[in-house]
């Protein structure tokens, strides 16, 4: 049983790393729309939103 749960958290392991990878979007899209969205967001409060916090009660 050990053996099953050690092997099974090395597969989690190495299947969550590719959730850590290089976005496969950031060389297709062209730089003109990431702007186009920072431009659409500027003025409204999602503008601001810093997700370093993410999870804390404060």
């Amino acid at each position: 049983m050990k053996k099953i749960l050690t092997v099974a958290a090395m597969a989690s392991l190495f299947a969550s790393v590719s959730a850590f990878a290089h976005h496969p979007a950031a060389d297709i899209v062209n730089p003109e729309i990431y702007e186009m969205i920072d431009d659409n967001v500027a003025d409204t409060p999602h503008a601001d939103l810093v997700f370093d916090d993410m999870g804390s009660n404060r």
